[in-house]
């Protein structure tokens, strides 16, 4: 599966007219992912159901906006799993995540101006 989707990166600069605003944008998306990763690994880790789904929705978002391909879907398949109480697959999961956000941290970093 790819990493990311670049036609999102460059769709959002066409819309907004303003490729420096994107590329703060992605900027500051990688600043603040790793407490993104961070608060979905202590929700599960606590069993906290309602911290999870906050902290996996706001993963998924931010990933989609940026074209995170493959953190969004694995974010969609944590909240799958969250949402009908499967801890177990929700586990199972979470175990890719941290790799997953650094593979999509690398893919941003490498076409960020």
């Amino acid at each position: 599966m790819r990493v990311l989707d670049t036609a999102v990166i460059t769709q959002l600069g066409t819309d907004l007219g303003d490729r420096a605003f994107v590329d703060r944008f992605v900027g500051t998306y990688l600043r603040m992912l790793p407490g993104r990763v961070e608060r979905v690994l202590t929700a599960l880790e606590v069993e906290d159901h309602d911290a999870l789904m906050d902290a996996v929705l706001s993963l998924r978002t931010s990933a989609t906006t940026v074209g995170a391909v493959a953190l969004a879907d694995l974010a969609q398949d944590v909240e799958q799993h969250v949402r009908v109480a499967d801890t177990v697959g929700a586990r199972r999961a979470v175990r890719r995540l941290s790799s997953t956000a650094r593979q999509t941290s690398r893919a941003l970093a490498d076409i960020a101006s």
